[in-house]
């Protein structure tokens, strides 16, 4: 028994005797018991304080903890909010008006986080929906940055995932991802100076001789275009290519393995002459050309003909520059020479102006002569 008991109610003390507990309406201690306390009310617990009170119920299918309307703490029924369940048969835990976890939070089950809205059976034509967003803020003083990962869908429009983030500014910078694995983007920026943009995956072309890897295609208005690929035509040689169309031309440009670059039109370089001062016509061409002979040879293993380019250095050194190259066996030319064929074209041109000049002197005088020897006056 209670050590002291009034009006049926337990004053100070524990009360021994259970029994007793059936005629109580109010506490004024505490309950301790070694065993179950055990309610079959569906309501069975109450945590009356302040204005509002919360209620633990199990109504056979799901256990609720319930808040009751203002003012309602002790007598009240529960109110709409909802704010923790789980199911009986499940486990399954609802959480209804939002979860804040100041401390993290670690999911280790398989199932995840997810992030979940229905949208009606036949998606609405022109209307916008948007999956609830999965975001992370960073809030300082009234400026709130924002991470997150969503979805949006405008039927016969967009479709697409979201990573998106919005600036202290305030303006949100979109990462798309749509069908195919295809990414949009604003813009890239590389910061690993150690690391390479690579694309990989090569696809048979041409019947199977021949195997390409697409790497980057920039795209116009309408059917223009530009591509870069790497081209492989097997067992012979491969290339990087850079191809120019408009659904009727196709640019082709070529760039090989061995250093030889070609086109399936021609190269041309600019030669206008409001792009040039100074301008002085070469003299002496046959001279110089003289001094120039044309070789066959063998250029890193490749039959070619031409030109040496420190013989055309020695009489038109403004069509010769140099640059470091490295060679087919690993060494490297700190000052190989280059041509300019258009000073060897040049040269070439006065060359023949200059014969052409002596020729038709030399025929004037042979003219002149014969008509000497004829006795014409």
């Amino acid at each position: 028994m209670a050590e002291e008991k009034k009006n049926a109610q337990v004053l100070n003390g524990i009360n021994e005797d259970i029994t007793e507990l059936k005629s109580l309406s109010t506490l004024r201690k505490r309950v301790v018991s070694d065993g179950e306390i055990v309610s079959k009310s569906p309501n069975g617990f109450r945590l009356a304080n302040g204005n509002a009170g919360v209620i633990l119920r199990n109504d056979g299918k799901d256990f609720y903890a319930l808040s009751t309307p203002d003012g309602q703490a002790q007598d009240g029924q529960w109110n709409t909010l909802r704010p923790f369940s789980f199911n009986l048969s499940t486990g399954r835990v609802s959480l209804r008006n939002g979860v804040d976890v100041s401390g993290g939070a670690l999911v280790s089950h398989n199932a995840g986080i997810g992030a979940v809205t229905t949208g009606p059976a036949s998606l609405i034509s022109g209307q916008t929906y948007g999956a609830p967003p999965v975001h992370t803020d960073f809030t300082s003083g009234n400026v709130t940055t924002t991470m997150m990962v969503g979805s949006r869908v405008t039927p016969g429009k967009e479709d697409c995932g979201l990573i998106s983030y919005r600036d202290r500014q305030g303006n949100w910078n979109e990462l798309q991802v749509r069908a195919n694995a295809e990414l949009s983007a604003g813009q890239l920026v590389k910061r690993n100076v150690e690391g390479w943009i690579v694309a990989e995956g090569n696809k048979n072309v041409n019947n199977n001789a021949d195997r390409t890897t697409y790497g980057l295609r920039l795209q116009g208005q309408g059917n223009l275009f530009a591509e870069l690929c790497h081209y492989e035509r097997i067992g012979n040689h491969h290339l990087m290519a850079l191809r120019v169309a408009n659904g009727g031309g196709d640019g082709w440009y070529e760039f090989r393995d061995k250093g030889n670059a070609y086109t399936n039109g021609a190269w041309h370089s600019s030669s206008d002459a409001r792009m040039k001062t100074e301008i002085v016509k070469i003299d002496g061409a046959l001279e110089k050309l003289g001094k120039i002979s044309g070789y066959t040879y063998l250029k890193q293993g490749v039959p070619e003909a031409g030109v040496i380019a420190q013989e055309v250095e020695n009489v038109l050194p403004q069509s010769v520059t140099t640059t470091e190259l490295k060679l087919n066996d690993g060494s490297v030319l700190k000052d190989a020479r280059g041509i300019n064929i258009n000073g060897v074209v040049a040269l070439l041109i006065e060359a023949l102006k200059e014969e052409r000049e002596a020729r038709l002197e030399l025929e004037a005088r042979l003219a002149t002569l014969e008509k000497t020897g004829s006795g014409e006056h």
